[in-house]
């Protein structure tokens, strides 16, 4: 599927000089989205365009509406130059995060600001036409609310857990009902054009333009949620592998002789680390009569749920953290294997567990210093997200910008 901005399908020509000409503007469009604005002459430099035509360029996208005259500059020698920039809100990038029991759905005009982020706290993923179907509803309805029609979307970027197809929009995990494929679905229901893929890798790129990663050529970005995903970026580039299944982390095989995984297989490294599991044996212990800040949970009749329990670990309580402990060994072996593997120089903990901070970097910081290689791991530094539940978010923007 190849993107388009709203002007491009109104340049008129052949298909080559039509081709050509959208090369030309692109490059303008990409110069101004990553550097903020610029002159003609910044721009001359960097496209190795000539300035008459550079010049006309520019006048055409501004006829179109997707650049503004942004002032003049300070000058260098001779008369102050004009300074152009995007126009922010020429269109529109419609970002969702599907997680399995929480929805969010956001809007970014062309500079990257957020301009309306909706959160679903309890839209529990299911494979049903009814779930799309309300999807679809959530999402115009936060586009009739910000008075955004469907042309003003340049296009929606989906992140879903699972084993995704990027390049053909499908997901294999969840939301498979649709023959062509979820994006597909979405892209005929809503009007404008949608890309996907897994949450994980969504993440690292979100990491990427915008968090921790930025700037970084060898990172390891891991979403610790409900289950574990792994984003990885090698020499600066998201790596997805032959079929774009790279990264599923949380099967690799830890116990031969362990519990049963949801994927089929025995003792894959989900059966013992995850926030599912986590909430498992804590409610399990709260139950049969554990002491713990959770146990109130018990008395008041509600559920003990990922968000209670990492929120017990922040206020200190003492048998959540040694379970959190207690599972950051299995995660830290698992690591070692990746850090002796891949040498990255950076491991970034995003989702709801790096809420936790240092309750979970530092006890896995010691499985590391045990068990890897010193001249190996002592390189690579392991942090939290700044960017937190909304990696993944702005990982959909960028994977949609860096489309287009």
């Amino acid at each position: 599927m190849r993107l388009e901005f709203k002007y491009e399908k109104e340049i008129e020509g052949t298909a080559n000089a039509r081709s050509r000409k959208q090369k030309q503007y692109r490059k303008i469009v990409s110069f101004l989205y990553d550097n903020g604005n610029a002159s003609i002459a910044e721009i001359v430099k960097f496209s190795k365009i000539s300035q008459p035509l550079v010049a006309s360029l520019v006048e055409d996208l501004l006829v179109f509406g997707i650049l503004l005259d942004n002032g003049v500059g300070e000058s260098i020698g001779g008369r102050r130059p004009n300074i152009f920039c995007i126009n922010p809100e020429y269109q529109f990038v419609v970002g969702i995060d599907i997680n399995l029991h929480t929805l969010t759905i956001a809007l970014f005009d062309l500079s990257n600001k957020l301009v309306s982020r909706v959160e679903y706290k309890n839209f529990d993923l299911e494979n049903s036409l009814g779930y799309a179907d309300e999807l679809v509803n959530k999402i115009n309805d936060l586009l009739r609310k910000k008075k955004v029609p469907a042309t003003k979307v340049l296009a929606m970027g989906v992140s879903i857990p699972g084993l995704i197809d990027a390049k053909n929009g499908i997901s294999f995990t969840h939301l498979t009902f649709h023959k062509d494929g979820l994006a597909v679905f979405l892209s005929a229901k809503l009007g404008f054009s949608v890309v996907l893929d897994n949450d994980a890798r969504m993440m690292a790129l979100g990491e990427k333009a915008f968090g921790k990663a930025k700037g970084k050529k060898d990172v390891l970005c891991l979403n610790l949620s409900n289950g574990i995903g792994l984003g990885i970026i090698l020499n600066g580039k998201l790596y997805s592998g032959k079929n774009g299944f790279a990264g599923e982390f949380g099967h690799i095989l830890i116990d031969p002789d362990g519990d049963l995984c949801y994927c089929g297989k025995i003792g894959c490294l989900e059966t013992l680390t995850s926030g599912t599991i986590l909430v498992r044996k804590i409610r399990e212990a709260v139950d049969n009569g554990q002491p713990s800040l959770l146990s109130k949970y018990k008395g008041e009749g509600k559920k003990i749920d990922l968000r209670a329990v990492v929120d017990a670990i922040i206020k200190g309580d003492q048998f959540a953290i040694d379970q959190l402990n207690k599972m950051s060994e299995y995660l830290g072996r698992g690591l070692v294997t990746l850090i002796h593997l891949l040498n990255p120089e950076m491991i970034i903990f995003g989702g709801r567990l790096a809420h936790t901070g240092k309750y979970i970097v530092d006890p896995v910081n010691m499985v590391l210093n045990k068990y890897a290689m010193d001249r190996i791991s002592s390189e690579t530094e392991v942090v939290c997200s700044d960017l937190l539940d909304d990696a993944a978010l702005m990982g959909t923007l960028s994977n949609v910008m860096k489309d287009i």
